[in-house]
């Protein structure tokens, strides 16, 4: 009896240590839930639509978001940089703009406006999409590669090198 334990203990414990780990769903490595939203630009919602998987071969910055985010604000002029810097690298940046507590179509776009932000916006009315990435604060950053899969996810206020840095492997391909 004393041996089949043993046994069975040693079996486990073989097994965790030595089978590989698994990327997890939603951080680097898994890959990025497919959504298709409206887009929201300065003027409000507009009846175009974009796909996040329309956008594979390319890296992508995606930022989920909420008008009244004050870090959100605070980080829109070091995004807009970025920008400026990684588009001309084939790099896609996008904004999931979500309506908790009162944020609406409108409120993005006056976020747009007030902060001068060039970037695509799309709204997630029903914040369907904020669930399927497991976002439950803002803003929160992942940067895709051009494989469709999570290189990095960055909660809250991100130094810039952290982002240089996750855009530089994704671009990399490693």
């Amino acid at each position: 009896m004393l041996i089949s334990v043993i046994t069975i203990v040693v079996v486990i414990v073989g097994y965790v240590l030595f089978t590989p780990a698994q990327p997890s769903l939603l951080g680097p490595g898994g890959s990025a839930p497919d959504f298709e939203l409206p887009v929201v630009n300065a003027q409000g919602i507009s009846t175009e639509n974009m796909r996040l998987s329309s956008l594979r071969g390319r890296v992508v910055f995606l930022e989920f978001m909420v008008s009244w985010c004050e870090v959100c604000q605070e980080m829109a002029p070091a995004i807009e940089s970025l920008r400026y810097d990684y588009e001309p690298k084939g790099v896609v940046f996008m904004s999931v703009a979500g309506t908790q507590r009162g944020a609406t179509d409108e409120t993005t776009a006056q976020f747009i406006r007030s902060f001068g932000t060039d970037w695509t916006y799309v709204l997630d009315s029903d914040n369907s999409v904020f669930a399927k990435y497991a976002v439950d604060s803002t803003p929160t950053f992942f940067i895709i590669g051009q494989d469709g899969k999570i290189v990095s996810r960055l909660p809250g206020l991100v130094p810039t090198a952290s982002f240089t840095s996750a855009l530089d492997v994704a671009i990399s391909g490693g």
